[in-house]
């Protein structure tokens, strides 16, 4: 059984700042998916600065409809800490480290919820899914959308963000939407 605390520690220790490559915890994140018995779909791209970056698509049970966990892999850059913000310690029963918050912790508790239900039990799927990049402009879920087969096919209907919000419960988060106006006369 995966201890969302233990998988919080691993996912710290990869240095995942925006401005890198998060291959790597990217993988170690589809590991826990597979082992959990999601199907995983990787959506793979490089960022402007031809940075190689990884957004996954996880889906355990069958249906329409569903929910889907939401979460980001990257963090911001880790200035004026006073050690290393990619070892990870407790203190005072609190965990401390790059992304403790925003938002490895999250996305361990998400594979933790993930591995709680058996795919049989579910009466509509369970979609977890990892982006890249949501701190500089949000191009892992741009990606998400115009380019996975899994994600399209989920009927949109409910989803929770795993994002900081002080335990308060928010009904809208940042998104993106293009429109196109033509105007005549």
């Amino acid at each position: 059984m995966l201890d969302a605390v233990e998988v919080t520690k691993d996912l710290i220790r990869f240095n995942s700042v925006s401005s890198n490559s998060n291959t790597a915890v990217s993988d170690r994140l589809q590991d826990h998916l597979h082992a959990i018995g999601f199907t995983v779909e990787r959506v793979e791209y490089r960022d402007p600065a031809g940075t190689g970056k990884v957004s996954l698509v996880g889906r355990k049970g069958e249906g329409d409809g569903g929910l889907a966990l939401l979460g980001h892999s990257d963090v911001v850059p880790a200035e004026g800490w006073g050690g290393d913000p990619f070892d990870p310690w407790v203190e005072d029963g609190k965990l401390y480290g790059r992304g403790s918050c925003d938002m490895k912790g999250s996305l361990a508790c998400m594979l933790a919820a993930g591995e709680a239900y058996d795919a049989s039990d579910l009466k509509a799927p369970l979609y977890i899914v990892f982006t890249s990049d949501e701190e500089v402009g949000c191009q892992g879920a741009i990606e998400v959308v115009n380019r996975s087969r899994l994600f399209n096919e989920y009927d949109l209907r409910y989803g929770i963000i795993g994002e900081p919000t002080l335990m308060e419960v928010v009904r809208a988060h940042k998104g993106m939407v293009t429109v196109r106006a033509v105007s005549h006369g």
